[in-house]
């Protein structure tokens, strides 16, 4: 009776009639919610596409409406902003969370787990490690390891896996550990496992999607050797350009779409830069090494502005936008005047994380040192 309590108050968070995949994932969810063994963990695998990110946003917003205690984990800073954005409710990185420093030196020690009776959800699971890192500053330097000792030193959590076994592996490792069941076992665990596998999201109109799942039950059906032919007649979204058209055809698009429209995929980042590069002087027209309406990613995550800012903003104190060291342009690029009352309007982000974007306002001044 529990169970089925439980499908239901998920069936009325979803908004969706689930597919038979969903179905089944929600009976194995509710199976391992409800196991007497707190040593069990879920491992809920799917592509783009097939609704993992729904359904996991509708089995956070149940446990939440049930007083049910639920801490949201991702490998990196950007997959926990994600997380947290389609779960409506804060998520952190997996090393700010079960990790603490230890020294001066910087070297982390695995924290003690505070928690109990919480279900601790993980977001792109495929990207947890487990190889030892030589060298590494945090706890054993397996990650996966380290995880699992601290959701489980915590009286009665419980661990929820989510990904995509067709992303890539971690480095040096042939597969996902934290998606393979019988890797998790050795912990100890109970492992239940679902896959969803029936593509929903643009499987009809979209090329891209169709084609990624081609390549994707490649992967799986160990056929990466073969080449994949990409199919393009009968989608709109989908074209062969020749090499000497490309640069006409990106012009075209930032044109007509945007640049936040228009993206280029490559496999390296040498050949991203020689992208960027190209792009910037032959498209955009841009000759200066840094410009107005220029794009900058971060490369480290940074708590430090988005902290300071929330604590005057609750102090009700206004923002000195020359206030700001230019040593960290790269994180605070949007904190300029126009930036500011946008953000007076908008909730001051959790963070600042490894991957997201910044946009260059304004160039004030240029000095060489």
């Amino acid at each position: 009776m529990l169970q089925d309590e439980l499908i239901y108050q998920i069936r009325q968070s979803f908004g969706f009639e689930p597919t038979l995949d969903q179905n089944h994932a929600l009976t194995t969810f509710a199976a391992f919610m409800t196991d007497r063994d707190d040593r069990a963990v879920m491992i809920l695998r799917g592509s783009a596409g097939t609704g993992k990110t729904s359904l996991s946003g509708a089995i956070v917003r149940t446990m939440l409406r049930l007083k049910q205690r639920v801490v949201l984990l991702a490998p990196t800073g950007r997959a926990a902003k994600v997380f947290a954005i389609n779960s409506d409710t804060p998520a952190s990185t997996i090393h700010r969370r079960i990790y603490r420093q230890k020294s001066l030196e910087g070297n982390f020690s695995l924290a003690p787990n505070m928690h109990a009776d919480t279900l601790f959800m993980v977001d792109e699971a495929s990207m947890i490690a487990n190889e030892g890192l030589q060298g590494s500053v945090f706890g054993t330097g397996c990650l996966l390891d380290d995880l699992v000792q601290f959701v489980y030193s915590g009286r009665n959590c419980r661990l929820m896996l989510i990904g995509d076994k067709a992303q890539l592996p971690p480095v040096g490792e042939e597969e996902s550990p934290a998606l393979c069941a019988d890797f998790m076992s050795g912990y100890g665990l109970t492992a239940y496992e679902s896959d969803l596998n029936e593509v929903l999201r643009q499987s009809q109109e979209s090329g891209i999607l169709y084609n990624a799942t081609v390549i994707r039950q490649m992967i799986t059906h160990d056929e990466a050797t073969a080449l994949p032919q990409i199919r393009f007649h009968g989608f709109a979204d989908i074209v062969n350009v020749p090499g000497d058209e490309l640069i006409e055809s990106l012009a075209t698009s930032y044109s007509e779409v945007g640049m936040d429209e228009t993206m280029v995929v490559t496999r390296s980042n040498k050949r991203a830069n020689i992208f960027n590069q190209g792009i910037r002087s032959q498209v955009l027209w841009r000759e200066e090494e840094l410009t107005s309406g220029d794009w900058l990613m971060i490369v480290k995550n940074n708590y430090f502005w988005t902290e300071q800012d929330a604590a005057l903003n609750k102090a009700g104190l206004a923002k000195d936008p020359t206030s700001h060291n230019a040593n960290h342009s790269a994180a605070t690029a949007t904190n300029t005047p126009a930036a500011d009352n946008q953000q007076q309007q908008t909730p001051t982000p959790s963070f600042i994380a490894n991957g997201d974007r910044a946009v260059i306002q304004r160039v004030r001044n240029r000095r060489d040192l």
